[in-house]
């Protein structure tokens, strides 16, 4: 068992979690809002959903690879794409748009934006806290 108070302080600080992910309006929104993740999935799916982010990429928070014209690779979610240009979110959240006519190649990765090796960053008791800590977000009744 995790403690609630110690994991949401790793969200907010050494899990880096909070640089993507919303809880409550507070936060990035580069990966899902969690502010009722609680709602959704078991503890052991959140594990997975950690440890392994691209085990299950959600339909909106797919990546993409576009590599230009002139050479260039990048890489991040697509947010919109018109007949004039592709607008990506990269990791850090930045959106840019590349126009149309720049775009050598674009396809899906298949890979979460999210680092595979994310909980590197926490110890074992760590994540154990945050696990804990966003099994209480939860849907309000």
């Amino acid at each position: 068992k995790g403690n609630v108070v110690k994991g949401r302080v790793v969200f907010e600080t050494k899990g880096n979690c909070i640089k993507c992910h919303k809880v409550r309006g507070a936060g990035k929104e580069v990966g899902p809002d969690l502010s009722e993740i609680g709602s959704k999935l078991s503890k052991s799916a959140m594990f997975v959903s950690i440890l392994d982010p691209s085990a299950g990429v959600s339909h909106d928070y797919e990546t993409y690879s576009i590599i230009t014209v002139d050479g260039n690779v990048l890489s991040g979610m697509k947010i919109s794409a018109t007949a004039e240009s592709v607008v990506i979110r990269n990791a850090d959240g930045i959106d840019r748009t590349i126009p149309v006519e720049e775009i050598d190649e674009m396809h899906k990765t298949g890979l979460s934006l999210m680092p595979a090796d994310l909980q590197k960053t926490m110890n074992v008791e760590e994540l154990v806290h945050v696990v804990s800590y966003l099994t209480t977000l939860l849907k309000p009744e």
